[in-house]
């Protein structure tokens, strides 16, 4: 990152990271996606955890597959070493001490959306900074499916989920997934730090 996003990181809570791979790489993630979607490899992801844990359309309507690296693509894995490198930069900045990160692939069909909500669970959690990385070409503002996060009840900020584009930000500020009226594919993940 440039130090002007790092500043912006520092001053908002978050940040947008565009072209983070080359392209070729991300086309062929997208491509992994809708093939794992095609042979409904993906799963319906849920809201909560443990005895909370729910699945509810209405307020989430994504699919996913969970990154696991050792069964991952050459390009996914290409993704999880510029996110590794992406850590020890934040680290070196910011002493956030993240020491790991999970991730899933993301797909939301036309007409769903996830409502506002925190990645940080109430009862505790590893979560300092999340990630989203668009998949999605050309994109324009009629599609929907914006992720807006909330930098307090009064200010927030639209994010479009244009190709090649990371967004990442702190887990604890509010976000939401808008109604999204094509296809939306991403990476979704969290930075941890397992001594929290």
């Amino acid at each position: 990152m440039t130090q002007q996003q790092l500043d912006h990181f520092e001053q908002n809570g978050w940040v947008l990271v565009d072209n983070f791979i080359p392209n070729e790489m991300a086309a062929a993630i997208r491509s992994e996606i809708l093939s794992k979607r095609n042979e409904g490899e993906l799963k319906k992801a849920g809201i909560g955890r443990n005895d909370n844990f729910q699945l509810d359309q209405n307020r989430r309507g994504d699919f996913i597959e969970w990154i696991d690296s050792a069964l991952s693509s050459e390009s996914t894995i290409f993704f999880l070493t510029q996110l590794q490198e992406l850590i020890r930069e934040l680290n070196r900045s910011f002493y956030l001490g993240i020491s790991d990160h999970e991730a899933h692939l993301t797909y939301y069909p036309e007409g769903t959306r996830y409502e506002k909500h925190v990645d940080r669970h109430k009862s505790g959690s590893a979560r300092r900074v999340s990630f989203v990385f668009y998949l999605n070409e050309n994109w324009v503002p009629d599609h929907g499916g914006e992720l807006i996060i909330y930098q307090s009840t009064e200010s927030s900020e639209s994010v479009q989920p244009v190709f090649n584009r990371l967004a990442i930000f702190l887990s604890e500020m509010e976000h939401e997934v808008s109604l999204t009226h094509q296809p939306r594919m991403s990476i979704t993940g969290w930075m941890l730090n397992r001594g929290l």
